[in-house]
């Protein structure tokens, strides 16, 4: 008797796969006993999904193709699809397994070799001797696979259930499965079976992708409360603090920089979570808008709960982070892909794709489902990306999903607030007026004019006074190295931080901002410097920018000097470049927060005003904005509602347009990459890329030539003809003039 090999090299007899699959289904079903009762005849469709989506592996010619590292050029599911027909369960939930199976590995829309129509010979044909290949070890499903599904059943449920059982005339009736009838089911039950589809689905590839990685449980994260006890005592809890502790539901949180919204965040969720024993049952998605912020995060998360298979990170370049942090890059970022980790640090793009429809979005689904989901920097998210937001958060409650939402800032217009008022239904918690006040550390002062003409004046100013160092920031890049070269030109010490340099350079610029700041006199920098980085300045000096992004600015001066009561000054200028009005869209939000603050000049920005003068300052433009966030929610909640269980989406280019850059390597770096490629390095190619936004790059085309930019497609880089300097960074100049890539 053969036996029969779900993997090869290293080889896995079929049963142990199945049976690493069911350990994994027994850790989710504990996992999501709170969302989906354990009673649930869910379960029992899903067991059966698991036992079931290999069994066609059985087959003769795939195991041969397997053992000589071949293609067997059949779908192996197709084949385990018609063993669904021997279950003793209700129709359609014969139905519901048998989609689950025949799509874990392609979409209905991706292989149409999935539906085998009777009526065309050539296709059924195929499906039968590939059939007579899987009979060939009948004897090996008979005697050693399908005795062993009593105790796997005995394994999840405590008790055999007899939902299966092999008929004599099981060899002939395979050959008979209607395919086109089970397809057509599906077409007319979608809208329907919606749900039950993204979770069957979503939580088979769970368990088959996890096992595949060698992992037979799912984590759950410990009590957050006690974990947070060994970092901060009862007693130095803050009032907020101690309020989310007994909050259900979804809340709405405004609290100035540095009161501790983080903390509060994950008291709210441990009061909010179902708990198995001492283990929080849900997943815990914490979102950031930047992956700076990200990183830093992940790090804090770390130190409070240790183990990085308790804590994920989610963002473009999660795995070289990883590789950077000396964590393991292999096996750690495809873990935090799946089911695995209870608590994800990501972008919210990496939760948008899943409504996109791209990758294996009913994974992604099931694990939102029944998850706790905090926003923070809720503020800085540009309308189509709100709204985009909002229309996930409705689309989850109509999916009944069990989802609870937390949303804070410390830069919170209430517009914003209103629109989240539209979809969910929030508590709130402000601090008091009082109680912010503490908070505040900054004066405003206003100079009129722009940098160019103002910079000399305020450089000879902080010089006199040796208030260093000082942050200046621009709203370009070009702008922001115009201004460095004139520094150094005056032989100032100074440092220049901006998007565009590599991420090898832009590392290094970050550890020498951590590590050596007080060696600077000036640091200039683009929106860059407003999150992530644990620095302070003395004071700063800014073109003009929406008042929430100034906020944010301010925050690197004086960071801890609430704790002394001591105030520094903050500095804006009055007038930007003519390149600001395509980076703030609308522009009038600009002027009317110069408007605000020169009513407050010489003031101090007291915290709790901050919420009152966002608001003035987005009045004139708040209407515009809401329309933009209301029209993307529309457009999104229709794309969403289009997306299918099964079928993969179709707007997966549009959305990588929305939100992605395009990472160039400059052309004097081509040597380096080509090497570290040719030995084997590939992930440190990360170091030389510079990301730019798609937005970005039809101004350089235009400005250089469509041929600035050439692709090598077999290793997949886009190559930059374009000068870069490790001081300055990519420059919107020709390296090579006349070169053609």
């Amino acid at each position: 008797m053969r036996t029969c090999l779900a993997k090869f090299n290293p080889d896995q007899f079929l049963e142990c796969h199945i049976n690493e699959c069911i350990n994994v289904l027994k850790s989710l079903r504990v996992s999501f006993s709170t969302f989906i009762n354990k009673d649930s005849d869910f379960w029992r469709m899903l067991f059966y999904s698991v036992v079931l989506h290999d069994l066609g592996k059985c087959a003769t010619g795939f195991q041969k193709a397997g053992i000589d590292n071949k293609i067997w050029g059949f779908r192996h599911e197709i084949l385990s699809v018609p063993f669904t027909e021997f279950l003793s369960l209700r129709e359609e939930q014969k139905r519901l397994v048998a989609l689950s199976i025949l799509t874990h590995h392609k979409y209905f829309n991706e292989d149409d070799v999935l539906v085998i129509p009777k009526h065309m010979d050539f296709v059924w044909k195929k499906y039968l001797e590939r059939v007579n290949e899987l009979l060939e070890n009948a004897d090996y499903i008979e005697t050693i696979f399908l005795p062993k599904i009593p105790h796997w059943e005995l394994s999840v449920f405590g008790k055999i259930l007899g939902n299966f059982s092999l008929p004599n005339s099981w060899k002939e009736d395979i050959k008979e499965y209607e395919f086109e009838e089970l397809y057509r089911w599906y077409r007319e039950e979608l809208v329907k079976r919606k749900k039950d589809l993204t979770l069957l689905k979503g939580l088979l590839n769970a368990c088959d992708h996890l096992s595949s990685a060698g992992e037979n449980s799912i984590r759950l994260l410990p009590s957050i409360k006690r974990t947070l006890e060994r970092f901060i005592s009862d007693k130095n809890l803050r009032e907020l603090q101690i309020k989310a502790q007994t909050i259900e539901g979804d809340l709405m949180v405004r609290a100035p920089t540095g009161y501790g919204k983080t903390e509060l965040s994950l008291l709210w969720a441990d009061f909010n979570s179902k708990k198995v024993g001492d283990k929080i049952t849900n997943r815990i998605f914490y979102i950031l808008p930047y992956k700076a912020s990200i990183n830093a995060m992940y790090e804090r998360f770390l130190r409070y709960f240790k183990e990085p298979e308790l804590v994920g990170i989610l963002h473009s370049t999660a795995k070289h982070y990883l590789y950077t942090s000396n964590l393991e890059y292999r096996r750690l970022p495809s873990l935090y892909q799946k089911i695995f980790t209870p608590l994800k640090v990501s972008t919210p793009f990496q939760i948008m794709k899943a409504f996109f429809g791209v990758g294996h979005f009913e994974m992604t689904l099931s694990e939102i489902m029944n998850s706790l989901l905090i926003f923070d920097e809720i503020h800085v998210y540009e309308p189509n990306v709100l709204g985009i937001i909002l229309a996930m958060l409705e689309n989850l409650k109509d999916l009944s999903a069990n989802v609870r939402t937390l949303v804070m800032s410390a830069t919170f217009p209430n517009f914003i607030k209103e629109l989240f008022e539209e979809t969910l239904d929030f508590k709130k918690l402000e601090v008091s007026e009082e109680e912010a006040n503490r908070f505040t550390r900054h004066r405003i002062q206003i100079i009129d004019g722009n940098i160019q003409d103002r910079i000399d004046e305020f450089v000879s100013k902080f010089s006199e006074s040796r208030s260093f160092p000082v942050l200046i920031c621009c709203n370009s890049v070009k702008t922001a190295i115009d201004t460095y070269q004139n520094l150094k030109r005056h032989g100032k010490k100074c440092l220049l931080i901006h998007g565009r340099f590599t991420y090898g350079d832009r590392e290094r610029i970050e550890r020498s901002l951590k590590d050596k700041l007080n060696e600077y006199e000036f640091v200039v920098a683009t929106q860059v410097v407003e999150v992530s980085l644990d620095i302070s300045f003395e004071t700063a000096l800014s073109e003009p920018a929406p008042l929430d992004a100034l906020i944010q600015r301010f925050g690197r001066v004086n960071r801890q000097g609430w704790k002394y009561g001591k105030i520094s000054d903050v500095y804006i200028l009055t007038e930007g470049s003519k390149v600001d009005e395509k980076i703030y869209n609308p522009y009038k939000i600009v002027l009317d927060t110069v408007k605000v603050l020169e009513k407050l000049n010489s003031a101090l920005l007291l915290e709790s005003r901050i919420p009152e003068l966002v608001d003035e300052a987005y009045q004139s433009a708040k209407e515009e904005i809401i329309k933009k966030v209301r029209n993307c929610k529309k457009i999104a909640m229709e794309l969403f509602q289009e997306l299918k269980p099964l079928e993969r989406g179709e707007t997966e280019e549009r959305l990588h347009e929305m939100f992605d850059s395009l990472e160039v390597v400059p052309i004097r770096f081509i040597d380096e990459v080509l090497n570290l490629a040719e030995i084997g390095r590939s992930i440190e190619i990360h170091n030389y890329l510079v990301p730019i936004p798609f937005r970005k790059l039809s101004g350089i085309k235009e400005k250089l030539g469509r041929d600035v930019f050439s692709y090598d497609s077999n290793r997949k880089l886009c190559i930059a003809n374009l000068k870069y300097s490790s001081e300055l960074g990519l420059l919107e100049e020709l390296e090579n003039a006349g070169t053609v890539l």
